[in-house]
């Protein structure tokens, strides 16, 4: 049977998108059905009341300064000892829509999780550069198969992925730091010939006020130009 580690990612001081995403949470811990572990990388103190408000006694790792998204997924995922079989990990400006039932969306992410041995989210594209094209062949889970000039993969905003693929391919592995990770993702499925599909139900994923999908600000930390991920757009 599916059982997640919900994982999130707070940043910064931002209480008003902190609240909506742990508002999320609270009502997917609430069904008894998950383990969850968040992230607060550099929280003020107001975001940090709003997380204990919400989720009290929640299993967190604190960074102050900020260690980024990648590494503090790394240690969110690899440090977990409990006995979820998928990974399902939230930005803090991804939510669920005003009356989605936990429940009932919870049950319709694992049935979907069940079926696939690749990755569930919002699926985009995006061009790889000359430069990313040759990272990636310089990879172990690299296995030969031809490389597009665009990548499919899920927005890293909200995914779902198979932990025992994590652990396998040590994933996110750590020379990443806060841009890309998403495209990884999805380089790493498609050399392991595994699918990338299209699961957003219920979902506001990078979400503005108005609850648009991918049209949240930008906040925080960009990868430095000259890095292989500079290149990416967005998280």
């Amino acid at each position: 049977m599916v059982k997640f580690l919900v994982c999130a990612l707070f940043y910064g001081d931002f209480p008003q998108i902190a609240q909506r995403c742990a508002l999320t949470l609270r009502s997917i811990r609430a069904t008894g059905k998950v383990d969850m572990r968040i992230g607060l990388n550099e929280v003020s103190r107001t975001t940090r009341e709003v997380i204990d408000a919400a989720l009290p006694g929640v299993d967190l790792i604190e960074a102050n300064p900020q260690i980024y998204k990648f590494p503090m997924m790394r240690r969110l995922v690899h440090e977990y000892r409990g006995d979820a079989t998928h990974l399902m990990w939230f930005d803090d400006d991804t939510c669920l829509h005003p009356g989605t039932q936990a429940v009932t969306w919870l049950a319709s992410v694992a049935m979907r999780a069940e079926r696939t041995q690749g990755s569930l989210g919002s699926t985009y594209k995006q061009r790889l550069t000359p430069r990313q094209h040759d990272w990636i062949r310089e990879q172990r889970w690299y296995t030969g198969r031809e490389l597009p000039d665009e990548i499919v993969f899920n927005t890293g905003g909200w995914v779902v992925v198979p932990l025992a693929l994590l652990r396998r391919w040590d994933w996110p592995g750590p020379e990443l730091a806060h841009n890309g990770g998403d495209m990884v993702l999805g380089a790493l499925l498609l050399q392991q010939g595994l699918p990338v599909e299209q699961f957003r139900v219920g979902l506001a994923i990078n979400a503005d006020d108005q609850l648009r999908e991918s049209a949240a600000k930008r906040r925080g930390y960009v990868d430095p130009q000259g890095s292989v991920w500079h290149d990416r757009n967005g998280i």
